[in-house]
């Protein structure tokens, strides 16, 4: 017996031995791997974002900015408003921004934890911007707490001016991390691995940041920073250095070609931007928009708006061809390529805050000149991307209404960025918040005694999951309305 006994315990020890040894090859799947490459979470995160941001300026930044109104269900039109999907998908993306950051911060990624941080800013101030105060220096901490402690589950809400204080240091951090000496940025979809195009949009967007406060917290000595030490905070300058998504051919199309064709025929010209931009032959307007289909018919094409709110009874069938839809740069058919990109800032925007950070004294310089730079970067960028060619042209910059006039200097830096700010997310409604330019008429109808509105309802998710700290937020911000103003407002 034990002759026999003895080999079998040395074969049973060794089985195990040897099971114990291939354990974990034998349970690895190869398609869910645990360790993730840095690279290519920032794919997801940077098309997630932008498709959002493409999406959002559709379907409400521009019919609340009167680029462009709705001929069916003017739900947005007629200011019915709610949450919106901002808040679920911002903190969805901010989830894989964290993660990145954190594998980032493990493996000393200085340029992948400078890329989190932008995208953070990016993201948190667009919702902040919607909102007002909302979670940020508590969010994000499901799965572990700040300093490694216990996760929290129900963050408080920060201050709004708490939130923005917070993103300028990350932004002005995130500057200083990137260095084209450090590890090589894979899989870049926005910036194609160029470190110094990170750099100029974090220093962009930092001054985007500082002039939207700036009505409560001074930019002068940020922005003297910035431009004091153009080697160290280098900002856009080009065409080239503008952030914007270009889209490929199938699968990674521009977003709105994945609308049915019906429904974009109810999203027509507004109005006002027509009357605008016809009353200054804009070359942007045919590229903008299509000419209507009852003109094209006659032989001579117009470009046509429809009235914000128009009653029900002037919204008829026979509205469609006797207005204009949206430019072939954005939409042919479902599913076909289209030259447009998604806009996160463009450096005519920036131009246009040099301009009005002259005007009110927080820098020096050539506002007239930032002004024009501005037209003139809007123009290029629309014919670098659809070919035809237009440009800010002297016969353009000096008739009335866009020639230079320092006492209306505001008035007209605040209009030319409302063109140039045409569907580029929610941004040219926060500029309008912030500073009343354009002018504006409230929707014909509307649901909102005359008034524009300036934010979002917070998500009843989050009135019912987070009470507590959302009904503080309510205390101290004002009545979750979608009248009270943000924080930033004058």
């Amino acid at each position: 017996m034990k002759k026999i006994f003895f080999p079998l315990i040395v074969f049973i020890t060794v089985a195990i031995a040897g099971c114990k040894k291939n354990f974990e090859a034998i349970n690895t799947n190869p398609n869910n791997p645990e360790v993730i490459n840095p690279e290519l979470l920032m794919v997801n995160i940077i098309r997630g974002s932008v498709n959002n941001l493409v999406g959002d300026g559709f379907s409400s930044g521009n019919v609340l900015m009167q680029y462009m109104t709705q001929v069916r269900e003017p739900g947005i039109d007629r200011y019915r408003l709610g949450s919106t999907s901002t808040w679920d998908n911002g903190y969805a993306n901010l989830r894989n921004v964290q993660n990145l950051y954190d594998i980032a911060e493990e493996r000393g990624l200085d340029n992948y934890k400078a890329i989190a941080k932008i995208m953070r800013a990016l993201l948190f101030s667009r919702m902040t911007d919607c909102y007002g105060h909302l979670p940020y220096s508590e969010a994000l901490q499901g799965k572990k707490g700040i300093d490694g402690s216990s996760p929290i589950y129900l963050p408080k809400f920060d201050s709004q001016e708490e939130v923005y204080a917070g993103l300028i240091k990350e932004l002005k951090d995130a500057n200083m991390l990137l260095d084209a000496t450090k590890e090589l940025i894979r899989n870049d979809i926005l910036f194609n691995g160029d470190v110094l195009k990170w750099k100029k949009f974090a220093n962009s967007l930092r001054m985007r940041l500082l002039l939207r406060r700036s009505a409560k917290v001074d930019p002068s000595a940020d922005m003297r920073e910035i431009f004091a030490n153009p080697a160290t905070y280098p900002l856009m300058e080009a065409v080239g250095d503008n952030a914007a998504l270009k889209y490929v051919e199938v699968p990674n199309l521009f977003p709105l070609t994945g609308t049915r064709s019906g429904d974009i025929q109810y999203c027509r010209l507004s109005k006002t931007f027509a009357d605008t931009l016809n009353a200054l032959q804009d070359p942007r307007l045919p590229l903008f928009f299509q000419p209507t289909p009852e003109s094209v018919t006659a032989g001579a094409p117009q470009y046509v708006g429809v009235l914000n709110g128009e009653t029900d009874a002037n919204l008829g069938s026979n509205i469609v061809p006797k207005s204009s839809a949206i430019g072939l740069m954005f939409y042919k058919d479902i599913q076909v390529p289209v030259p447009a990109q998604g806009l996160i800032m463009l450096v005519s925007e920036l131009k246009f805050i040099l301009a009005e950070s002259v005007v009110k004294g927080y820098i020096t310089g050539d506002a007239m000149q930032y002004y024009e730079d501005g037209i003139k970067a809007s123009m290029d960028y629309y014919k670098s991307i659809s070919g035809v060619n237009i440009s800010a042209t002297p016969a353009y910059l000096n008739q009335p209404g866009v020639a230079y006039d320092a006492t209306r200097a505001l008035e007209l830096i605040g209009t030319q960025r409302w063109i140039a700010m045409f569907y580029n997310d929610w941004q040219a409604w926060h500029e309008w918040k912030r500073t009343g330019y354009p002018v504006l008429t409230p929707s014909k109808v509307n649901f909102n005694d005359d008034r524009i509105p300036v934010r979002f309802l917070y998500p009843s998710s989050v009135q019912v999951t987070n009470r507590e700290n959302y009904t503080k937020a309510v205390a101290a911000q004002g009545p979750d309305d979608i009248n009270t103003k943000l924080w930033w407002m004058n």
